[in-house]
């Protein structure tokens, strides 16, 4: 069977059951929805949550289960992956960067054999209203589609681009998209307008997180994106001509619902504001809203499965920095291996949103490795603003291990440098939008190398290991 959403829930129920919850009781999208997920997060829980009778924009109960919390946790991203549940530290990581090396070429099959094409809506009959597209936060200007991938089209080359892009409904039939010009999807939609023509794009609704894995990859611009996305599946993404453009926009077969649309370059509209990653606004500042203007989108046709999921993200919560982190690791690793050997493991933090603080654990060869190191992070994603180097003893998945080494094995004056003047991430509410410029800094929280250092004190290695809790509880 081909992998999906539905053969992803299965993999939880069978691995991990304890990661998945389901809500019969019926919410509103607007807001409800993501507070019951935020009550969980606080109380240290973050489920897969399925909320089987939700409310639709329209206000009438939805025929769609929501869904959110799908990549909230690494252990559900190996049951996903199908690996052992302990293996959720730098292995994860490492079968991502494996997996992106193996691309694999998408397969088109017949429509009549794909589940996303079970119902069909086209023109006045697709509707917004009829979906139960959340409002996440307090101040948010209205529904986001959020967890869904935008498929663009390169126009030159043919090939795809998948990436996962906010969209801000408007009304029944029309949104707005949130496309930088610099990133890849935003090229692909400019080189239409540069062309007098609207763009058309698809947005993927529900799938396995192998597929949306594959869509948070970061390369070449103008690859075959739906080979990494299959590369990531572990097996070839199943297309289908889309329902407006044919054979020239393909679209996958096992989503849950495809929203087929056009992207108009030139008609830009106020867009936001709308909390990013960092959990704060990039364009709400002291109670004012920044206006911001994107390019307008007008839905054209919607297919789902007859029973479709509605799956969106947490904005700014733990699924969506995992979802972005885990393939950060795996490129930052190797990297940082190129200079560094004795790289053990990286560690982009969920503290850090998952994209501006980075654990490094090395065993260092000579001295100085360690910043070596950091800079080799640095060069590897300009999202980062810190990075710290500790030793293989230290366990980089824990903040507290690594806030232990900074404490106890650095001196603020001679253990820290910042780099000024670097490119920053403009959601990042401390970097100025108009310049972009930031700053770094690393922290070398290694033990000197060649000089004798105090000795950590530790039970028995091999005793902690073989004990089993359950023989003396």
């Amino acid at each position: 069977m081909p992998k999906n959403l539905r053969t992803y829930l299965e993999q939880l129920k069978n691995a991990c059951p304890e990661e998945l919850l389901e809500v019969p009781k019926p919410v509103d999208c607007r807001l409800e929805a993501t507070t019951l997920l935020r009550k969980l997060e606080l109380e240290g829980k973050n489920p897969m949550v399925v909320f089987r009778s939700p409310k639709a924009l329209s206000g009438e109960p939805s025929r769609y289960p929501l869904v959110f919390n799908a990549f909230s946790t690494r252990r559900k991203f190996c049951a996903a992956l199908e690996m052992d549940l302990n293996d959720y530290k730098m292995p994860l990581s490492m079968e991502m960067h494996s997996r992106f090396k193996k691309r694999i070429p998408p397969v088109a099959i017949d429509p009549k054999d794909a589940p996303v094409k079970e119902e069909i809506r086209t023109g006045e009959a697709a509707s917004f209203y009829d979906l139960p597209i959340p409002i996440h936060h307090t101040f948010d200007g209205g529904p986001y589609l959020l967890g869904g991938t935008v498929v663009t089209r390169d126009p030159d080359s043919g090939n795809c681009n998948l990436a996962m892009i906010r969209i801000q409904i408007k009304d029944a039939h029309t949104a707005v998209i949130h496309a930088e010009p610099h990133h890849h999807t935003g090229m692909n939609i400019r080189k239409y307008g540069e062309r007098g023509q609207k763009a058309p794009i698809a947005v993927v609704i529900g799938h396995h997180p192998g597929f949306f894995l594959g869509s948070e990859w970061e390369g070449v611009y103008g690859t075959e994106e739906y080979e990494i996305a299959g590369a990531a599946l572990g097996e070839a993404v199943r297309l289908v001509p889309s329902e407006t453009w044919g054979e020239t926009l393909m679209v996958p077969a096992d989503a849950e619902m495809i929203l087929e649309c056009e992207v108009d370059w030139s008609d830009r509209r106020e867009e936001g504001p709308i909390g990013e990653h960092t959990r704060h606004y990039k364009n709400r500042k002291g109670g004012q809203v920044i206006q911001q203007l994107d390019p307008h989108v007008e839905l054209l046709a919607m297919t789902s499965r007859k029973d479709a999921y509605f799956q969106s993200l947490f904005i700014g919560h733990a699924e969506h920095w995992l979802i972005g982190s885990i393939p950060k690791e795996a490129v930052i690793f190797e990297k940082v291996r190129a200079t560094c050997p004795g790289v053990q493991a990286v560690h982009m933090t969920p503290g850090g949103c998952g994209r501006y603080i980075c654990y490094i654990s090395l065993k260092q060869r000579v001295g100085g490795e360690a910043r070596d190191a950091i800079l080799a992070a640095f060069v590897s994603d300009w999202h980062l603003k810190y990075a710290v180097a500790v030793d293989d003893d230290v366990d980089v998945f824990s903040d507290s291990e690594v806030l232990w080494a900074i404490a106890t094995r650095t001196q603020p004056a001679t253990s820290t440098f910042v780099i000024p003047g670097v490119m920053g991430a403009t959601v990042d509410p401390t970097v100025d939008s108009r310049t972009k410029i930031s700053s770094v800094m690393g922290i070398d929280a290694t033990k000197p190398f060649g000089t004798p250092f105090s000795d950590v004190c530790e039970v028995p290695l091999d005793m902690l290991e073989s004990m089993r809790l359950e023989d003396y509880l």
